[in-house]
């Protein structure tokens, strides 16, 4: 309002004939200059990073340290409110991680038997996969270290490697999971895509098949 004030003032004005301050309000509604809105962050995609570990029968129960390296591409836009109305620049994320397992307690493996899992980082987000356990795990993540604490032999555990369900329909709110089974798991979306229409996907690409 002041800059259609400042226009009006600039301008010839003849005070004799008397001002319509109605005119002048008007007009400065009309010429109100609306502001930029603010910019966002659209990703775009997002590249996961594995690697596998090994334990044998005589392996320590820490493993050795793996480095992970996860790059994130996506678009920083500015809405300008003016033609071409959006700007948009690339940029790009790489997140780091030295991952390591530790067993927590001591457990017997038979001669010639392995374990092995797979840590993947995917974004900033860290995950295990547990390919061919000896035993039932329970899993804590603590900064970059995966502590693994078992609970019972494999074989008492409906035996052999755990099961995993592939990632079959990746919604905003929800994840679903087909098992080898035919069974299927849904689960919430751990991180749902605000706003909606941002196509980011949270849905990590595989889960254990447990009971819900």
């Amino acid at each position: 309002m002041l800059l259609s004030l400042s226009r009006f003032a600039s301008a010839e004005v003849n005070f004799d004939q008397g001002v319509n301050v109605r005119n002048i309000v008007e007009e400065a509604s009309v010429s109100e200059v609306k502001a930029p809105e603010a910019k966002f962050i659209v990703p775009s995609y997002t590249f996961r990073d594995c690697k596998k570990i090994t334990f044998t029968e005589t392996s320590p129960l820490t493993s050795p340290t793996v480095r992970l390296s996860s790059t994130e591409m996506y678009q920083d836009c500015q809405n300008t409110g003016y033609p071409p109305g959006q700007i948009c620049f690339p940029h790009t994320n790489v997140y780091r991680e030295d991952v390591r397992i530790v067993i927590t307690e001591p457990r017997t493996l038979n001669p010639g038997q392995t374990e092995v899992f797979e840590v993947c980082l995917w974004g900033q987000f860290l995950s295990l996969k547990q390919i061919t356990p000896a035993y039932k795990y329970r899993e804590d993540l603590v900064l970059s270290e995966f502590r693994l604490t078992p609970q019972a032999k494999a074989a008492d555990a409906k035996g052999g490697a755990q099961d995993y369900c592939s990632l079959v329909i990746d919604t905003v709110n929800s994840c679903s999971y087909q098992c080898k089974d035919g069974s299927w798991i849904t689960k919430p979306n751990p991180f749902p895509s605000t706003p909606p229409w941002v196509p980011f996907h949270g849905c990590p690409p595989s889960v254990p098949n447990t009971a819900l």
